[in-house]
């Protein structure tokens, strides 16, 4: 049941459900093609990535997607751009697709904080969920490293700080949670304990519903009375303002995950909305967390930064932090930008919870925004929408690209969102061949 449970979260089975193809005829695309390369800016290195951030201004959010988990290019791109506006533009934090817990213990690393990882090897082995390769890769580590040496002789109000924002791995976060209630009152601890154990004691989340589907009863109640034991602590003495956040944030995600988990029961987009609002929630906190005009970077999937109302994911109910931010925030607090590939090499499995797997990448598809960029002719550019003649010419959907941590070749044709690819990004990067990733063991 489990893997049938999460499989409704893995984004190529989700975009299974959308088949739309959009051809376009070759005059059409004679025509965009000449635009296309009025408006794209080639480039070699990843450095030369940094006038891209030029563009970025007063938005608080720069959402930063991807193709793929298994993608390098996608992750060295993304590392350089978010040191330049780390080191350059005084951005505060770096939060990314992955889990809170393991993530934490990654912050206190690269933020020097006491009690943290003692090594570079030691914070990266706080990462043990599948898919290992998402970010127990080496990238990601370069970036860890660079973010602890940068850090290093900064105040400790200045330095730069690195976050989990998704549900996954709750009983980690759980765990923590009990961990600090213990340490601020044990009886605390205990009830905490007790309280968790309504779902902990379930072998996993697919069972958990399984019950919840015979029973009618759920743990929802009892996880939300932990947060309330959490918050009840605010600002008691011993009550550290990271140790707080972290347990408060913690506490957060068990509450999320227990509703992600649950909706899966009620069909339709519930159970993504309750995962993407707590994105969004995770931002918010984070930005909250450092103060006014604090500025923020989000890395996730292009399907959860660009904008759902641009796709058909709208149409059906589905939302993203994407959306969620520019509504929350306005659009001119928020920058979204997409990668895509042509062809190449991914990490990815063929089930959920599978092994990893190099997979090829077939050439994209005739009238997708991929080959649309192909036809430029350029390896590697990059796209602003801020002309009126390319935002004219882009003003039609597109067939648009998604690989997920699961993926198989042969059913490519299920991996393409239509999108209104203007009105879904700010920017994009397109990269025309891309490699894997350098998992770490």
């Amino acid at each position: 049941m489990l893997n049938e449970l999460n499989k409704n979260h893995i984004m190529n089975n989700f975009l299974a459900v959308i088949s739309f193809f959009l051809l376009f005829s070759s005059s059409a695309f004679s025509q965009s093609t000449e635009i296309l390369l009025r408006h794209a800016v080639s480039f070699e290195d990843r450095s030369e990535l940094t006038a891209l951030t030029d563009a970025i201004t007063t938005e608080r959010l720069v959402l930063m997607g991807e193709a793929s988990h298994g993608t390098s290019e996608f992750y060295t791109k993304r590392a350089a751009m978010s040191k330049h506006l780390a080191s350059e533009r005084g951005f505060n934090f770096i939060a990314v697709e992955g889990d809170w817990s393991a993530l934490s213990k990654i912050n206190e690393y690269v933020k020097h904080k006491p009690g943290g990882p003692a090594s570079l090897d030691d914070a990266m082995g706080s990462i043990q969920r599948w898919p290992l390769w998402m970010w127990r890769n080496q990238e990601f580590k370069n970036l860890v490293e660079w973010l602890h040496q940068y850090n290093l002789n900064l105040p400790s109000d200045e330095r730069v700080g690195l976050y989990g924002i998704d549900v996954y791995d709750h009983e980690a976060s759980m765990q923590d949670v009990v961990e600090w209630l213990t340490e601020m009152d044990s009886s605390l601890g205990r009830n905490a304990q007790r309280a968790y154990s309504c779902m902990t004691r379930h072998a996993d989340p697919g069972s958990y519903v399984q019950m919840v589907a015979r029973t009618g009863q759920h743990c929802g109640d009892d996880i939300e009375r932990v947060l309330e034991m959490v918050q009840s602590l605010h600002g008691a003495d011993g009550a550290t303002d990271w140790g707080y956040f972290r347990a408060e944030q913690g506490a957060k995600v068990a509450v999320n995950a227990e509703l992600h988990y649950r909706s899966n029961l009620d069909g339709g987009a519930a159970s993504w909305n309750h995962r993407a609002s707590h994105f969004f929630l995770t931002a918010e906190r984070l930005l909250e967390h450092y103060g006014e005009n604090s500025r923020g970077i989000i890395w996730a999937h292009n399907t959860h930064i660009g904008d759902a109302r641009a796709t058909d994911m709208g149409r059906m109910g589905v939302l993203n932090i994407g959306q969620m931010s520019r509504e929350a925030m306005g659009d001119e607090h928020i920058f979204a930008v997409g990668f895509g590939t042509y062809t190449g090499q991914v990490l990815a499995a063929s089930r959920w919870e599978g092994d990893m797997q190099r997979m090829e990448i077939p050439d994209a598809q005739p009238g997708s925004w991929e080959h649309t960029l192909m036809e430029t002719g350029l390896e590697k550019l990059y796209l602003i929408f801020n002309e009126a003649a390319l935002l004219t010419e882009l003003q039609n959907p597109v067939s648009h690209r998604a690989i997920g941590v699961t993926y198989n070749p042969a059913a490519d044709q299920g991996n393409y969102v239509p999108s209104l690819i203007t009105d879904r990004y700010d920017a994009f990067i397109f990269i025309h061949t891309t490699g894997v990733l350098t998992p770490l063991d």
